[in-house]
């Protein structure tokens, strides 16, 4: 006689299973407020992007150094800006082209000069910053300025905004709509609505003592920011992972990555990181209700 199959003595097993997973999910959901699960890259995004376009005339720099002061002459179709500063830089928009001189790495150096041209290449006008910044990025307009503080100048007239979190260096500046998110070297992330501070928090803490990286990078999504963070130490030990936020920062999860992260960009409710060595870029998935 045939045995009739157990199809039901099999399936338990899988029910189980399923089971057990439903319950680490609802778990994982209502009391983590959120999982990350990395999955498969479909779309790879834009990281970096600093809406930098080609020099419309070519410009020369000339950095003097002598034990009297330090400048650099920027040349521009024959027309030569004299900048204070130890080095000098340009950076073309659409709407013209930024000469900066300065110190950069230098928090605490004495100044920053810079000039803006139109695109016609005239001089629209200049700032000299009582403080150390360099260029971070450029979004909507505004030119981005960093070091020890944040500077947001506005291209159009060089008026400008600031603001000086005293917890390290910046890291990163990322803006979306009317919001901005700050990084610094000791692990702080700030929110400014309209460049007005809102909200600071920690997403993580570097080594006592020294430390031969600091790097705390954000991406900002329409729901959901995301901060990748890298802490090593004199002797090669690394702190390294990635958490999750609302816009608003409310901590949703974090997790340890077993790799260096160097940039993040969040897409919908997929965060993608960038490996720092080779580029590879992974992609996780957030489930939340929030």
């Amino acid at each position: 006689m045939v045995g009739t199959p157990l199809w039901g003595s099999e399936m338990r097993p899988k029910k189980y299973l399923l089971g057990a997973v439903l319950v680490l999910l609802i778990y994982a959901v209502f009391f983590s407020r959120a999982i990350i699960i990395e999955t498969r890259v479909e779309n790879m995004p834009k990281f970096g992007e600093e809406n930098l376009e080609k020099c419309p005339a070519k410009i020369e720099v000339k950095e003097v150094r002598n034990w009297l002061e330090n400048y650099v002459n920027f040349t521009v179709n024959g027309k030569t800006y004299t900048l204070k500063g130890f080095f000098g830089e340009y950076f073309c928009f659409h709407e013209g082209v930024l000469l900066i001189a300065g110190y950069p790495g230098d928090p605490h150096a004495p100044s920053t000069d810079i000039v803006f041209l139109d695109s016609a290449l005239n001089k629209k006008w200049e700032r000299y910053l009582g403080r150390g910044l360099w260029f971070e990025s450029y979004h909507e307009g505004k030119i981005i300025l960093g070091d020890g503080c944040v500077y947001w100048i506005e291209v159009e007239d060089g008026n400008f905004r600031y603001f000086c979190p005293k917890t390290g260096s910046i890291t990163d500046v990322e803006d979306k709509g009317d919001l901005s998110y700050v990084a610094t070297t000791e692990g702080y992330v700030y929110l400014l609505k309209e460049h007005k501070l809102e909200k600071g928090i920690r997403t993580a803490k570097p080594w006592k003592g020294e430390n031969l990286r600091m790097l705390v990078r954000v991406g900002a999504g329409e729901k959901y920011v995301a901060v990748v963070y890298s802490f090593v130490n004199p002797q090669g030990n690394e702190k390294r992972g990635l958490c999750v936020y609302t816009k608003n920062l409310i901590k949703l999860a974090c997790k340890r990555l077993n790799y260096t992260p160097r940039e993040v960009v969040v897409v919908n409710k997929t965060v993608y990181v960038k490996d720092f060595y080779t580029g590879q870029i992974r992609a996780y998935k957030v489930y939340s209700l929030l």
